[in-house]
């Protein structure tokens, strides 16, 4: 079976790893952190992974700019079997993110989502600040990767005024969210869910009954995550295999070839 790990990290963090555990709370572990693309792709071997959608920790720890123009320094993060993510920041206020120039930018490297970190970047993500940018997403079909590791509010708020948007739901800690997720997925036609920390019992077969296999993505979360705990659980669901294929390549395969930059 075909895997493509719709997200995985690059690079060493300066401080441990900041990970979202089942009460919400943020904690900080010391973990294995693959220090380039060729440790990302070792570890991706061992696991039978073929492909990746990756960022870099520098993005969040350092500061977006500064983690975006790592990751495109070197074209092995974003070529062959590893595709990139940038992180943004508002665009109408930060010369370097005005809208023109990330555009240009993401064609050129041939970007496949955004990634938004509102709190730890001291923004609002919301149509008075970010409204030029979340209509071109809405537009060009682009997915924005989101964390409610600062809570879930942020997630339903922007929905509740974008709700055409396409949104990648990440790295929400381990213990079941479904109270949160399941609402987002019923009510808004693009969002989606990684399988990253979906890994409680029967927790992949209970969505597939209930929405399909159309709105969840094989996701890894790594190395916040085991690249083995998302597979085994995966390949472990009581699902068909057509549906195992939807969530392990070929949803995210139809976000990629969607969009319209």
């Amino acid at each position: 079976m075909k895997f493509i790990d719709c997200s995985a990290c690059i690079g060493e963090s300066s401080i441990n790893r900041k990970i979202v555990n089942h009460e919400n709370y943020p904690v900080f572990e010391k973990v294995k952190q693959p220090k380039n693309a060729k440790e990302l792709l070792a570890e991706m071997d061992f696991n039978g992974i073929d492909e990746a959608i990756v960022y870099n920790t520098a993005m969040l720890d350092v500061a977006p700019n500064y983690g975006n123009n790592v990751l495109l320094s070197n074209k092995e993060n974003y070529t062959g079997r590893l595709h990139a993510t940038l992180t943004v920041l508002p665009t109408k206020y930060e010369r370097d993110f005005q809208l023109e120039k990330l555009i240009n930018t993401m064609k050129t490297h041939k970007v496949v989502g955004l990634r938004a970190f509102p709190k730890d970047c001291r923004f609002m993500l919301d149509k008075i600040t970010c409204g030029d940018l979340l209509d071109y997403m809405i537009s060009s079909n682009l997915p924005l990767y989101l964390s409610p590791q600062d809570g879930w509010e942020m997630i339903f708020n922007v929905l509740k005024e974008f709700p055409k948007l396409t949104v990648i739901i990440t790295n929400y800690g381990l213990w079941g969210s479904d109270r949160y997720v399941y609402p987002l997925v019923d009510n808004y036609e693009n969002v989606y869910i990684d399988t990253s920390d979906f890994q409680e019992i029967i927790g992949i077969q209970a969505f597939v009954e209930r929405f399909g296999s159309e709105k969840m993505l094989f996701g890894t979360n790594y190395p916040m995550c085991n690249m083995g705990g998302p597979i085994a659980t995966l390949m472990g669901a009581k699902i068909s295999i057509d549906d195992k294929e939807n969530i392990a390549h070929r949803n995210i395969e139809r976000l990629i070839n969607s969009i319209k930059l």
